[in-house]
């Protein structure tokens, strides 16, 4: 039975950085390599959990693997949208029961604590090198997607959510992200094998 991990995520911005995280936990992994496929999937912002998650995963993975698979799901969101609501846009709960009972044999959840923008920012070095900023700007806004927007606008560019970062992924930190916010990315690096304590 072969192994299969597959990472529903927000948007593509999301699929570029967790493609480097895992990257990155291959190189910290004592075998080099894992023996597990991997799939990653935009559910394309946190509504998309409810059904594309589950419809990505019955008609696009599990026919791709002919059920000689064993599968983890990894639900990857930000926890900003969840922190003010009276009622919670989703119901992880519901989510993990209907792919559970449709062929997932284990689920795990990466909530990057309010936003992935607020992990990025882990490496402000980074992200004004890639935007060609002085060292010493002033980092303002109010919460982390707020703040990397402003830093975009001084270097006469825009950031969107969720849509791929045209290469600023690339040029950031992944080890020193993966560090600063290695509580919350532990599930995924168990789930991988190469847990960092």
């Amino acid at each position: 039975m072969n192994k299969c991990l597959v990472l529903f995520v927000e948007g593509d911005t999301e699929v570029e950085f967790y493609k480097q995280v895992v990257a990155n936990a291959r190189k910290i992994n004592p075998m080099g390599r894992f023996d597990t496929n991997i799939e990653y999937r935009n559910v394309k912002g946190v509504g998309g959990f409810k059904n594309i998650a589950l419809r990505k995963f019955v008609k696009e993975i599990k026919p791709k693997y002919l059920d000689d698979c064993e599968f983890t799901i990894v639900l990857c969101s930000d926890t900003d949208v969840f922190e003010f609501a009276s009622k919670p846009p989703i119901k992880w709960n519901d989510v993990k029961n209907e792919l559970e009972n449709n062929g997932a044999s284990k689920i795990i959840h990466v909530q990057a604590k309010r936003s992935i923008e607020d992990w990025f920012l882990n490496d402000i070095e980074g992200i004004l090198k890639f935007l060609r900023l002085n060292k010493k700007t002033k980092v303002s806004g109010k919460n982390g997607y707020d703040k990397l927007q402003r830093l975009y606008k001084q270097a006469n560019k825009v950031y969107f959510k969720g849509i791929q970062s045209d290469g600023m992924i690339a040029r950031l930190n992944i080890e020193k992200i993966a560090g600063a916010v290695k509580d919350q990315l532990n599930p995924l690096y168990k789930a991988l094998g190469s847990d960092k304590n």
